[in-house]
């Protein structure tokens, strides 16, 4: 029988540069599955403009994009054209299921599919099998109506953009605010808020300057705090190693350095003051 790890593994490998919430909620719908005996892998997550149109010109032989012919022959699977996925957010994946040993990919909408469908939406996913018009029994995407929103929306607003109401809806508002802070920062101008544009926007919001080898301080001493070495306010060998190891643990770039991300991770938006 095929090891849940290597099910997660092939999914991450899959899913590329999804937000992370969203592959924190796959790994625990393929656990979930898996107690129950039914094996479920990812086959699409994150998606370019070029991918996109690649599988929007599937069933439509004369579609172009972009002055290039992406348009082949076979039956139509998206209905999404470059630009309007939310694939490219990093927000939506595909799913299929597998026979248990791992080696037979089993696309019959039948109970186990769908209620692998429903461990998805309790964990907060939305199911294109519910969709009215064209179903798509593979789709899994999670709700723009979240803290995440919000944060994205207070970060907006801080930087002097208006993304309307800080009420956790990603509403025709904040998109243009994503719009203008991505034409600002020489981004792709999508209007949606993938993994790129939020380390960006994380970035320059970020409340100090990166803390490092040989920084002195209370800003140490709170970093020492949260890391669990020795809080003599001295960012020494045992602090830097702390921070790599807290950085491993939390799949960071281990380099010692608190920077944003890091930060974040260890204190969400408190300032370093």
């Amino acid at each position: 029988m095929i090891a849940v790890e290597t099910l997660k593994q092939r999914s991450l490998n899959k899913m590329g540069s999804v937000q992370p919430i969203v592959k924190e909620k796959v790994e625990e719908m393929i656990d979930q599955a898996y107690t129950e005996g039914i094996f479920v892998q990812i086959s699409s997550g994150y998606r370019t403009y070029e991918e996109q149109a690649h599988l929007y010109g599937q069933g439509r032989p004369d579609y172009y994009w972009n002055g290039k012919r992406y348009g082949h022959s076979g039956n139509i699977v998206t209905y999404a054209k470059p630009g309007k996925s939310n694939h490219h957010s990093g927000r939506a994946v595909d799913f299929f299921l597998l026979s248990s040993d791992g080696k037979k990919a089993l696309w019959t909408v039948n109970k186990d599919w769908r209620h692998v469908a429903g461990i998805a939406k309790s964990l907060g996913f939305q199911w294109g099998g519910d969709w009215s018009s064209f179903k798509d029994y593979a789709h899994l995407e999670w709700t723009e109506k979240s803290q995440d929103v919000r944060d994205l929306q207070r970060k907006l607003q801080k930087l002097g953009y208006n993304p309307g109401p800080i009420d956790g809806i990603y509403g025709p508002r904040t998109k243009q605010a994503v719009i203008a802070f991505q034409h600002q920062e020489g981004l792709e101008v999508d209007g949606s808020a993938g993994p790129i544009t939020t380390n960006r926007l994380h970035a320059r919001t970020y409340p100090g300057s990166p803390v490092h080898f040989g920084a002195k301080g209370s800003v140490v001493k709170r970093i020492q705090g949260a890391v669990g070495t020795t809080d003599d306010g001295h960012f020494g060998p045992l602090t830097e190693a702390a921070v790599c190891a807290f950085q491993q643990q939390h799949r960071l770039e281990i380099d010692g350095v608190v920077g944003p991300r890091t930060w974040r991770k260890l204190f969400g938006n408190q300032h370093p003051s």
